[in-house]
């Protein structure tokens, strides 16, 4: 059985935190192609072809804003389900969401022992939160939150000290702040996929783990974005 742990702080504020397991290993892909599908079904009001441009948006967000050679590649449709074991990396959305309400969005990170991360799914609250796509008031930006997500599935933890990032741990309806990278986030970028080792004391200060291995998959964690109201 593959165990589950909720991301938790680190003790001292930093900017950009990476992930790491019980052993101290930093979460990181190791391919340069990253496949993923997307499940466009569901009740949230936002056509299918919105839904792919925002996510591919967001691929680009990350994989171009520093030169790392990474690449998304959309593989098409299919259902979405979080599973470690279906070697499909899943985006959909969950109409009968059993997490905090709070929650617009979960990324499930799935990884080796040694750290090198072989998957993720990534399920979006449709239950308790509107969806849009251009930032309306009262309703969550699709871009803003996979921009968001997806970091979580490059093995970057929570920004907590600078609300501009976009790894910043909360969001408020209609924010697209997070649509864009901040140079916080350009960082964690460079040192899990460069070598850059210009920060690295708050690399090092990645939020803990916990668990059991399981055949070839280490963890398995559930990285939240938090909404909130505005201020």
């Amino acid at each position: 059985m593959i165990a589950m742990v909720l991301a938790l702080f680190a003790g001292d504020a930093h900017a950009w935190q990476v992930r790491t397991n019980e052993s101290g290993d930093e979460l990181r892909w190791h391919k340069r192609s990253i496949h993923y599908t997307i499940d466009t079904s569901g009740d949230h009001g936002l056509s299918p072809n919105a839904i792919d441009a925002m996510v591919a948006a967001a691929t680009r967000n990350w994989s171009t804003a520093v030169d790392t050679s990474l690449a998304f590649v959309h593989d098409g449709s299919a259902p979405g389900a979080t599973d470690p074991h279906d070697k499909k990396n899943s985006i959909y959305f969950d109409e009968d969401w059993n997490h905090d309400p709070a929650l617009v969005g979960l990324t499930f990170v799935w990884s080796r022992p040694d750290g090198e991360i072989v998957g993720f799914d990534m399920v979006l609250n449709a239950n308790d939160h509107e969806w849009s796509t251009d930032g309306t008031e009262e309703t969550n930006d699709l871009l803003n939150t996979v921009s968001h997500e997806l970091g979580h599935a490059l093995g970057i933890d929570h920004s907590p000290q600078f609300e501009e990032a976009t790894m910043y741990p909360s969001t408020f309806p209609g924010e697209v702040a997070k649509r864009d990278l901040d140079a916080d986030d350009e960082a964690a970028m460079r040192y899990l996929y460069t070598g850059d080792m210009d920060n690295p004391e708050a690399a090092r200060a990645g939020c803990s783990t916990a668990g059991t291995p399981a055949h070839h998959l280490g963890w398995l964690m559930m990285l939240p974005l938090l909404a909130r109201r505005r201020s």
